[in-house]
């Protein structure tokens, strides 16, 4: 017998939901041909059906994680890593900052401008601050 693989299963997952909705639209159509003991079979079939439906798409989500060889350890590092690429970027970011506010200050001191000069250093202080 071959294997299941998670594609098949999400099939079935769906199947089996198709069969439980069609059984509910039934139940409705044709609920005053019907007993209470009828309807409640019917009921219960559809009810199970559904409940097998979200079980075995559980079963799919799972059979897709060993299909592509993912373990809750290589998630983690996945994560992590993006962690600490986040961290470098938002150091760079402020690097980036404190590199322009410097280039402001020399182009303030090379104009001789006094007021711009008192600003850029300001926003050189301020960005290595922040940083």
């Amino acid at each position: 017998m071959q294997t299941l693989s998670s594609q098949d299963a999400f099939q079935l997952s769906k199947s089996f939901r198709d069969i439980s909705v069609w059984l509910g639209n039934y139940r409705f159509a044709k609920w005053d041909q019907m007993s209470e003991e009828q309807r409640r079979a019917i009921e219960d079939a559809e009810w199970s059906l559904l409940n097998a439906s979200a079980d075995i798409r559980t079963v799919a989500i799972g059979l897709v994680l060993d299909e592509t060889h993912l373990s809750y350890e290589a998630l983690q590092e996945v994560t992590s890593d993006a962690k600490r690429t986040l961290e470098q970027l938002a150091a760079i970011r402020k690097a980036i900052t404190i590199a322009t506010a410097a280039v402001s200050l020399a182009g303030a001191i090379v104009s001789r401008d006094s007021g711009a000069i008192v600003n850029s250093a300001r926003g050189l202080y301020d960005a290595m601050r922040e940083a």
